[in-house]
C-alpha cells in the first residue's frame, strides 16, 4: 500500500515488488510501448486546435536546440517531434524493443542504474518515468553528469494536488502499483534534485491531454470486473478533453512538469 512521508510530503509504494522481478509488469502490451494510431479526423483536428507538439513547446520554451534524450522513450513517439536540423536525438529505455520504434541513436538500460554512454545533452526528458525510478537520485545524478553546463532537465510527474487523486482515490493512475514506487511532492522532489547538484527553474502544466483521465476511467470499470479500454477510444478521449483543459486552466493539471538545471 501507500506510505506517506510527513517530513517530504510524499508517498512511497510498501512493500514493492523486488526491483529484479518488476519487469515482468512492463510486457510489450504496456501502453507506452504501443503506438497508437488515431483516426485521421482527429489527428486534423488535433493539428488544428495546436495539440499537437505540445511538449516540444514546452521544451523549446527552454532551450532551442542541440542534444536531446529522452528517457523511457517507449514507442518513440516523442522524439519524432524533433525530427529537424534544429536537434540531434538520443533514447532510452529498460525495454530492448523500444529500439525498434525509435530512428535515432538508442541506449537499454535504466538511467539510475547505468547511465547511457551518450555525449553531454541541451535537454534530457522524463515523461513520466521518475516515478518508476528505485533508485531516483541516482537516476538524478546520472541525468545531471549527462547535462551540458546550461542543459535542462525536464521531469513530468503526477501531481499530488490534482483534483483527480480525490475523484478517483485508489483507482487514480498517479498511484499505479507496482509501477509507481514512489509519488513526488514539490518538496521531496527539490530535495532529491539538490542531493544531484541541481535545482528546480520553473514548474508548468504538462501537455494537457485526457489520456491520463481516461486512464482513471479504465482502472475504475476494471475494478468493477469490466474489461474496458477507454483510453484507446479516440471519441471518448475528444469528450474528455474540455474537463481536462479546463481543470488545467484552473492550476488543477493532473501531472506537472518540472524544469531544472545544474547549480
Amino acid at each position: 500500500g501507500q506510505r506517506y512521508c510527513g517530513r517530504c510530503e510524499m508517498y512511497f509504494l510498501s512493500p514493492r515488488v523486488r526491483e529484479e522481478e518488476i519487469g515482468r509488469y512492463y510486457p510489450a502490451t504496456y501502453a507506452p510501448y504501443v503506438r497508437r494510431v488515431d483516426p485521421g479526423w482527429m489527428r486534423r483536428l488535433a493539428g488544428l486546435a495546436g495539440l499537437t507538439g505540445r511538449r516540444r513547446r514546452i521544451v523549446e520554451k527552454y532551450v532551442r536546440g542541440g542534444r536531446i534524450l529522452d528517457v523511457g522513450c517507449g514507442a518513440g513517439e516523442f522524439l519524432e517531434q524533433f525530427a529537424d536540423d534544429h536537434w540531434e536525438r538520443y533514447a532510452t529505455d529498460m525495454s530492448g524493443e523500444a529500439s525498434a520504434a525509435v530512428s535515432c541513436e538508442f541506449h537499454q538500460g535504466a538511467i539510475d542504474q547505468t547511465p547511457p554512454p551518450f555525449p553531454k545533452m541541451n535537454a534530457i526528458t522524463l515523461w513520466h518515468v521518475f516515478e518508476h525510478l528505485y533508485r531516483p537520485e541516482a537516476g538524478l545524478r546520472n541525468a545531471a553528469n549527462l547535462l551540458a553546463d546550461d542543459g535542462v532537465l525536464f521531469l513530468a510527474i503526477p501531481d499530488l494536488r490534482c483534483w483527480e487523486r480525490v475523484v478517483f482515490g485508489k483507482y487514480w493512475n498517479g498511484w499505479d502499483p507496482p509501477r509507481h514506487v514512489a509519488t513526488y511532492s514539490l518538496k521531496g522532489l527539490s530535495e532529491l534534485l539538490a542531493r544531484a547538484g541541481m535545482e528546480i527553474v520553473d514548474v508548468v502544466a504538462d501537455a494537457c491531454t485526457s489520456d491520463l483521465l481516461a486512464l482513471n476511467i479504465d482502472f475504475v470499470l476494471r475494478g468493477a470486473g469490466i474489461q474496458a479500454n477507454v483510453r484507446r477510444w479516440a471519441a471518448a478521449r475528444l469528450a474528455l478533453y474540455p474537463l481536462v483543459l479546463a481543470s488545467t486552466g484552473l492550476g488543477l493539471a493532473p501531472a506537472k512538469v518540472y524544469v531544472a538545471k545544474r547549480r
